[in-house]
């Protein structure tokens, strides 16, 4: 029989090939929304993570009740804001300062689940968003300007609504069945892509003219760092503590310069890289608990 401590082990180790994928995946959409559109990219991304779930737990989806399917609508727009804040706003900054900034929402939790469900801040949290703060803006100074463009605005509101859907996941994966909601999430953000895709971006919704590369990024994200992410992430994050998942996500943003470095050859200043650590400290600060 395998002792807890061991699936606990287990479960860190998945969460942290999790944090690996997502990390990758700001240098590659970022170099791919050179050659597709942002909402079509999405629309392709998710219908693959949606297909791939389906084909799994088919047979589950039979059980999907009313409850489950209101529920998982409305984590599904928050996530899908996300992406789309996200993914445009990464036409317009570096995949560096994408990852960085995104790394926020663990920071906005806390005052965010206070302002929605009342829950105490504490000192650690209040701490761990001055830090993010005060990080967010030595990543955007260069020397003698600061230089937060609309890109980097754009993703600071997909951190904000990360936070939303982080804890909307949180308050009903608890009593829902979590296949069938990870299912109607990423079905309600391929929708809605699908919509503004076909009506913004129509053209592009056309199967062809993409090249390999594009396919490849869509085949990577869509069944490794959605349809495999959200699953496992929904599966393991139980069996680990709060304040140890934390920790193992604030890597999410080093793995996302790491691969944006070796990627795209994109260089992490002096100050840019002080501001990116101390938002990572704040991720981990802001869920340690007071004692």
């Amino acid at each position: 029989m395998v002792s807890r401590g061991l699936i606990k082990i287990k479960a860190e180790i998945y969460l942290l090939g999790i944090v690996v994928i997502w990390g990758s995946t700001f240098a590659v959409v970022k170099e791919v929304l050179e050659q597709i559109t942002p909402f079509t990219f999405l629309a392709y991304r998710f219908l693959v993570a949606v297909l791939v779930l389906g084909l799994i737990f088919g047979r589950k989806i039979k059980s999907l009740n009313q409850i489950t399917l209101k529920k998982g609508f409305l984590i599904g727009i928050f996530l899908f804001l996300s992406y789309a804040f996200q993914t445009v706003g990464l036409k317009y900054t570096t995949a560096t300062k994408a990852g960085f900034i995104t790394g926020l929402s663990v920071v906005l939790v806390p005052p965010l689940a206070h302002f929605f469900t009342q829950e105490k801040i504490s000192r650690n949290s209040t701490l761990g968003v001055v830090l993010a703060v005060i990080g967010l803006g030595f990543l955007n100074y260069n020397y003698d300007y600061f230089n937060f463009n609309r890109g980097d605005f754009l993703v600071l509101l997909g951190a904000l609504s990360f936070a939303l859907h982080l804890i909307t996941v949180d308050r009903y994966t608890k009593k829902l069945d979590y296949v069938l909601l990870v299912i109607v999430q990423l079905a309600t953000v391929w929708i809605l892509s699908w919509l503004l895709a076909l009506f913004w971006e129509k053209p592009g919704l056309s199967l062809e003219g993409y090249s390999i590369q594009v396919w490849w990024s869509i085949i990577w994200t869509g069944v490794l760092a959605t349809a495999l992410a959200f699953y496992l992430q929904n599966r393991f994050q139980r069996y680990s503590t709060a304040t140890r998942t934390a920790i193992i996500f604030s890597g999410e943003p080093l793995f996302g310069a790491i691969f944006a470095h070796l990627l795209l050859g994109e260089e992490v200043g002096l100050l840019a890289g002080v501001g990116g650590l101390m938002i990572i400290l704040g991720m981990i600060i802001s869920q340690k608990e007071n004692r």
